[in-house]
């Protein structure tokens, strides 16, 4: 299980990456998958602490003032903890 921090600067690097996708691949165009692609790229990074399906759901739950990143890597080592 990664830590907080870890975890975290994994999906400030996902959202970093995912933004030049959009921007690249999409026309700007926002991705309405976007949870399934940062946890794809968080578990490349980080390794199998849980499935993409169960990371996915996590992160489309995480919601909150200020860094996402933060928040959500909060979020979800708190429920997988």
């Amino acid at each position: 299980m990664p830590t907080e921090t870890q975890l975290k600067d994994a999906l400030a690097a996902a959202g970093s990456a995912h933004h030049d996708y959009e921007s690249r691949f999409l026309d700007g165009s926002p991705d309405e998958q976007w949870a399934g692609w940062y946890s794809a790229y968080a578990l490349g990074r980080l390794g199998d602490f849980t499935t993409p399906t169960v990371l996915t759901e996590l992160l489309q739950q995480a919601s909150g003032e200020g860094d996402w990143a933060e928040y959500a890597a909060e979020h979800v080592v708190s429920k997988l903890g």
